[in-house]
């Protein structure tokens, strides 16, 4: 096994540990609340509520971590920040939103964003689809 695989599968098992424990601290957007707070304020631009940017600030924490105290995740940021998608931990407007916050970043702030640019045009393939229907 390599040591990628390895690695991943220790990630995926911790998340299953600590996956209620992380729900708790990081509870999941309820769409209709949100889509009602945008209607009651909509002028005001692209601003971002406090959850999402909780779940953005779990994303550069991770971002972070790869990049200084466990560069050995760096290769597999992106199947991790799947993993916390597919596990319902960080939610799709995190992601996207964390991606917007980084456009106008230097080009070494974008690193993960660049390695996270299929994952994330499928988000917003997926969600333009959602919002068609």
């Amino acid at each position: 096994m390599r040591l990628s695989d390895e690695l991943y599968k220790n990630v995926v098992t911790t998340f299953r540990k600590w996956k209620k424990l992380l729900k708790y601290y990081l509870p999941s957007i309820d769409k209709t609340e949100h889509q009602l707070e945008a209607k009651l304020s909509p002028g005001r631009g692209k601003e971002i509520s406090p959850l999402p940017q909780k779940l953005i600030e779990v994303i550069l924490k991770f971002e972070e971590m790869c990049l200084e105290s466990t560069r050995e995740y760096s290769p597999l940021f992106v199947q991790i920040l799947h993993h916390l998608y597919d596990q319902d931990i960080i939610q799709e407007e995190a992601i996207l939103d964390w991606a917007s916050e980084k456009e106008g970043a230097e080009e070494s702030d974008k690193v993960f964003v660049k390695q996270s640019e299929k994952f994330i045009q499928w988000l917003k393939e997926a969600s333009e689809e959602e919002d068609e229907d």
